[in-house]
């Protein structure tokens, strides 16, 4: 019995088990069916509860939000599902009305419950998580974020700037970079751009700015820096803070601190940023618009930011203005406008801005004249948004002589280039440096503040040292602030004399204008210190004599293109004048001038109706500057006049007087003596033109404070001054004075003329960097050698030596040059002319004299040189070589000798030439004898005219080249491989009669001639083909083709084997020109279909024996212009050569039938 109860047990068991797992579902599916109404209250219940925890949840969340906190990404994922689940309630609360009772929606029920019911759960399962201890944090530090900018372009003229400071920050060996630029260019959106870019390559950590202005204040910098890094200061102390941040900025995290707008030298260290070098710190960008602070912090690299150009420019203008300068009565005033901003950012955003969708002609009108006068009041983004940031610039300059040297430069026009030698002028009168009177001194004070002034980028470099340019809106701003100060008056270009009284309390006024100015009978301003009137070029003035009645206190006049023959009498009265100018003015009188006894500056340039310096000028003993340049019809000068100005510091007249005359006992003169250049004990420059060459030899004794001197005893045009310069002409005979000998030693600038030129002892001349030598007889050598120092060598400075027309000169040294000597180092440009005795440069054929500087040479009509330098020398020492021109040199066989010539095995690379052109070299064979190659990577022009028997660039043995290698590519003269031209773009030949073939024979490399954009080949008798069609596919840039006066010549393309028939000839072709080809057939020698898709003009002259244009079809689709034998405006131009051929076959043929039956009849004559 228990066996059978352990059994039944044994099968009840699992059966029980089995029913818990199929009653429970069929249960909880009933239930569903059955407790319809008890699950939707209950959904409805807990959606209540569930709303309630959500909404409390949410209260805390906004309450963090408007606290800048981050929610924690559980809180927002909790709030998202709550949202998710609300959603599903809004649907099932949608569908229980949809739900009938009866037996038939049973399943409808049943479905609805059943989601209820597990909603219901889910809501209870998602509350029982809102238990949240935090539910967000602090925003993340500002060095995590992405800096916003705005819409920012690239600009091509930039790119590369942005990339030298990516590639710096790359490289991390720089810790602190610079961006330099004047206020408005646009420095800090750099700097922006690229933050973002390191952010996005993950250079750094984390990345931080901090704007610093001109106000610096520590504690801010520290908190602004500490609030970006998220790091709480606990301290107060400025050394405490410090310590903090060093800390913090030390870790290991990779930092870069961008510190905009700094105006002066940052203490990093007291701030608590480490950037020194060679410690573990972060790495910093500065921006500034002021040079000096890079220096003064030591930056390791420093970028500067130009102006846009005009294109660029209009481009970004264009994007903020808007299509409205799309409209064509808008479209030209909208360039002027933008021309106006002179490529700032800052004006070209601020007035696009302004003009924003303007389409009013008359606004855009206003806007343009406002700009224009440098006052737009009525254009207040341009005054809050440009001006006002670059007047900062002015207002930062506590130095009271720059900001007034600032203001007298907006005196001058737009785009000028501002003379510092004139403003020198201006400050010496105006008396700005109190306790310097002398005028070197007052220059170079002038050039420091220019420097300043630059480096703040309130001036710019202009294309000299001795000029300085202002940017137009940097002027228009000084203009704009002058004017409202009350320091200077306004600029006038035209004035309402009516209202003088509004500007009668002006100090400066300056005038110009491009029409006629018209002047007031009296310029009622009795105030006034400085006055500039000057038109764009000489008109008529009318300046009455009250004119200068009430401005007594006048101290600086400047007048520049006037016309008028007397100065007004009232100028007399200016007894506090100390500077006037005059330049281009007809004055012809000007006697009054020495009534003005504390003048101190008289400056007459290009006034060429002056005739005579009269004795009054001798009055002015206080002249410290006498300059009459350029004074074309000045013949005389009054004696006396000179030796009167004792106090006198500069004498230039170049240009203009050159009748100076010998002082002789007894005899009355006409004109001032050099003599009288004794008297002046304070002459520091000395710049004058001496007729008689003569006077070369008086012994004259000048003032030892001479440091500049111009003296010319050979006449020309030119009135550039010099600073040393020194121009002899010497008669055979002449002695030259010891004051010429003495200056000599001194002089940088030096030009010989005459057979007496060897009385100058150029072993004592050190310091010459330019020496011309002309027509001189008696000079066999230039210098010898063992008379030089040699510490210094021979002409150490030199960079300039031109040698014309020395008919026997046979050597330039005429011993070795000492190894290891600065001799000729700096030697940029040599010029070799009609030297016919000329064989050799050095005695010593071998020497290696070391041009390292040397970049252009040009040899002419030297008929007995038979070479320039060593081959040693143009390996090491021609590297700079740009130019070479040798030309009429009838000995010479090779251009640079080679001592090794016989192994055969040297390379020669000219890295840097440019230009080569050989030209009537009637024994040339090669550029050097026993060189194996030859490359020119850089060069880009070759002429050679008249060299028949060069035959190629290399030569493997020194022998000259048999008539049998003619035909081996190894020796074609731009068919050898061993010879590389890498951008040749301008090739022409000239006059080879021997040679038949120029290139390859094979087929050429892929990259032979493959720059070439011109080429010209004339006088060429025994070329019959000059290219083949492998040689002219190479040519794939040839926009210029001239082929003159080739005798021989068939056809210039010819054929070849293993070319394909479609390969491209010529696609960029543009200009043919064939002319007195006597032989030519056809221009392409073999049928294709010959496309020339960018062929332009074609001319066609003296080619008599011309079939066709080409074999096969010709393409021309942009053809404008043809020349054929006379006839223009050819369509089909091969089937106008076809036309023009056999018109000429028939003639010939009709000429030849006449000619037959005309000696018929004559000998049938003749028979009767």
């Amino acid at each position: 019995m228990a066996a059978v109860v352990g059994i039944v047990a044994s099968l009840v068991g699992p059966a029980i088990e089995l029913g818990k797992y199929i009653v429970q579902p069929i249960k909880r599916q009933f239930n569903y069916l059955c407790c319809f109404n008890s699950n939707i209250q209950g959904l409805r219940d807990e959606a209540k509860r569930l709303d309630d925890a959500r909404d409390g949840l949410q209260s805390s969340v906004d309450a963090a939000e408007n606290n800048a906190e981050v929610i924690l990404p559980e809180v927002a994922s909790w709030l998202k599902s709550s949202n998710e689940i609300k959603v599903s309630i809004s649907g099932i609360e949608t569908e229980i009305p949809k739900v009938k009772s009866g037996f038939l929606n049973m399943k409808s029920h049943f479905l609805l419950s059943m989601k209820a019911k597990k909603t219901t759960e889910a809501m209870k399962e998602l509350r029982s998580r809102c238990k949240f201890s935090l539910i967000s944090r602090l925003a993340p530090p500002l060095a995590l974020e992405s800096i916003p900018i705005g819409q920012t372009y690239e600009f091509e003229t930039r790119k590369q700037i942005e990339e030298d400071i990516m590639e710096a920050l790359r490289g991390g060996e720089v810790n602190m970079l610079g961006l330099c630029g004047m206020g408005g260019v646009g420095k800090t959106t750099m700097a922006k751009r690229i933050m973002n870019r390191v952010r996005e390559e993950k250079l750094y950590d984390e990345i931080l700015i901090v704007v610093i202005s001109q106000s610096v204040d520590m504690l801010k910098i520290q908190c602004e820096v500490a609030e970006s890094l998220g790091l709480m200061l606990a301290v107060e102390s400025l050394s405490a803070r410090a310590h903090q941040l060093r800390t913090r900025l030390m870790g290991k995290k990779r930092i870069l601190v961008v510190l905009d707008d700094v105006w002066k030298r940052l203490d990093l260290e007291v701030i608590g940023i480490p950037c020194e070098s060679g410690v573990d710190g972060c790495t910093v960008l500065l921006t500034s618009r002021d040079k000096d602070v890079f220096n003064a912090m030591e930056a390791q690299k420093v970028c500067y930011l130009q102006i846009l150009p005009e294109r660029e420019a209009w481009f970004l203008f264009r994007e903020k203005v808007g299509s409205c300068v799309d409209d064509l009565h808008l479209a030209f005033i909208a360039e002027e406008v933008a021309k106006e901003c002179k490529g700032l950012p800052l004006a070209l955003v601020t007035v696009g801005r302004a003009l924003k969708d303007k389409k009013s002609k008359f606004v855009w009108e206003d806007a343009l004249k406002q700009l224009k006068s440098s006052n737009p009041v009525d254009m207040p983004h341009v005054l809050a948004e440009v001006y006002n940031p670059l007047k900062l610039s002015c207002d930062f300059l506590d130095n009271q002589h720059a900001r007034s040297m600032f203001f007298l430069c907006s005196f001058f026009p737009e785009d000028v280039n501002i003379s510092l030698r004139h403003l020198t002028l201006y400050f010496m009168g105006l008396g700005m440096f109190e306790g310097i009177r002398n005028l070197e001194e007052v220059r170079n004070r002038v050039c420091s503040l220019a420097e300043l002034l630059k480096s703040r980028f309130l001036l710019l470099d202009s294309y000299d040292e001795h000029y300085v340019k202002m940017h137009d809106v940097v002027r228009d701003v000084a203009i704009f602030v002058s004017s409202r100060e009350g320091f200077v008056g306004p600029n006038f270009s035209s004035i309402d004399w009516s209202r003088q009284h509004s500007f009668s309390d002006c100090t400066w006024i300056s005038m110009f204008s491009e029409e006629r100015i018209e002047l007031p009978m009296v310029l009622d301003v009795p105030s006034l210190r400085l006055l500039m009137i000057r038109n764009s070029k000489e008109r008529e003035i009318q300046m009455h004599d009250q004119f200068f009645e009430v401005m007594k206190g006048l101290n600086v006049l400047s007048f520049r293109s006037l016309s008028f023959s007397l100065l007004p009498e009232t100028i007399q009265l200016l007894k506090n004048l100390r500077t006037l100018y005059l330049k281009s003015c007809t004055l012809e009188s000007i006697s009054v001038i020495g009534e003005l006894l504390s003048l101190e500056i008289l400056r007459c340039r290009s006034c060429h109706s002056i005739a005579e310096l009269p004795a009054e000028i001798g009055r002015l003993t206080h002249l410290r500057l006498l300059e009459f340049s350029d004074c074309k019809r000045l013949k005389r000068v009054a004696p006396g006049v000179v030796s009167s100005l004792v106090q006198l510091e500069k004498l230039k007249m170049i240009g203009s007087f050159k009748g100076w005359e010998a002082e002789e006992n007894g005899k009355e003169r006409r004109n001032v003596s050099l003599n009288e250049l004794q008297y002046l004990s304070n002459l520091e420059c000395l710049k004058i033109e001496i007729e008689d060459c003569n006077l070369a030899a008086e012994e004259i004794r000048l003032s030892s404070k001479i440091v500049k001197y111009d003296i010319r005893f050979i006449l020309s045009d030119s009135i550039k001054l010099s600073e040393k310069r020194m121009d002899l002409k010497c008669p055979r005979e002449i002695r030259l004075g010891d004051w010429i000998h003495i200056l000599l030693r001194s002089t940088e600038h030096l030009e010989l003329r005459g057979d007496g030129s060897n009385n100058a002892d150029l072993a004592q001349i050190q310091n010459i960097k330019r020496f011309n030598f002309f027509n001189c007889s008696t000079v066999k050598k230039l210098v010898g050698t063992t008379s030089f120092d040699w510490r210094f060598g021979v002409f150490p400075v030199l960079e300039y030596l031109l040698l014309y027309n020395l008919p026997n000169l046979e050597e330039i040294c005429d011993g070795p040059i000492q190894a290891g000597s600065n001799s000729f180092k700096n030697l940029k440009e040599l010029i070799l002319l009609d030297l016919p005795a000329l064989m050799y440069l050095w005695s010593n054929r071998i020497q290696n004299v070391p041009l390292s500087n040397l970049s252009s040479i040009s040899i002419g009509n030297c008929k007995k040189l038979l070479n320039l330098f060593p081959l040693t020398m143009s390996k090491g020492g021609l590297l700079p070589l740009k130019r070479l021109y040798v030309g009429c040199c009838e000995m010479m066989e090779e251009v640079f000798s080679n001592v090794n010539e016989k192994d055969g095995k040297g390379h020669i690379t000219f890295p840097k030439l440019e230009k080569l052109s050989l030209e009537s070299l009637p024994r040339l064979t090669t550029l050097c004898k026993g060189v194996e190659s030859i490359e020119f990577p850089l060069l880009a022009e070759m002429d050679i005219a008249d060299c028949p028997e060069l035959k190629s660039f290399v030569s493997s043995t020194g022998n000259n080249l048999s008539l049998a290698d003619h035909d081996n590519d190894s020796f074609h003269l731009f068919g050898n491989q061993k010879v590389t031209f890498g951008c040749l773009k301008n090739l022409n030949i000239t006059g080879y009669e021997n040679i038949s073939n120029l290139w390859y024979h094979q087929t050429p490399p892929a990259d032979f001639l493959n720059k070439l954009e011109a080429l010209k080949i004339k006088e060429c008798a025994n070329i019959r083909c000059l290219f083949s069609s492998s040689v002219a596919a190479n040519l794939l840039n040839l926009k210029q083709l001239v082929i003159h006066s080739c005798d021989e010549m068939v056809k210039v393309i010819g054929d070849e084997e293993n070319v394909y028939e479609n390969s491209p000839i010529f696609p960029s072709l543009e200009d043919i020109s064939l002319k007195s080809l006597d032989n030519l057939v056809n221009f392409c020698g073999w049928r294709c279909a010959l496309e020339l898709p960018s062929l332009i003009s074609v001319s066609i002259d003296e080619c008599p024996r011309m079939e066709s244009f080409t074999l096969g079809s010709l393409t021309t689709p942009n053809l404008e212009y043809v020349d054929f034998e006379g006839k223009e405006d050819v369509e089909d131009l091969n089937g106008a050569v076809q036309l023009c051929f056999r018109e000429k076959h028939q003639r010939d043929q009709e000429l030849t039938q006449r000619d037959n039956e005309q000696g018929k009849e004559s000998e049938t004559r003749k028979a009767k």
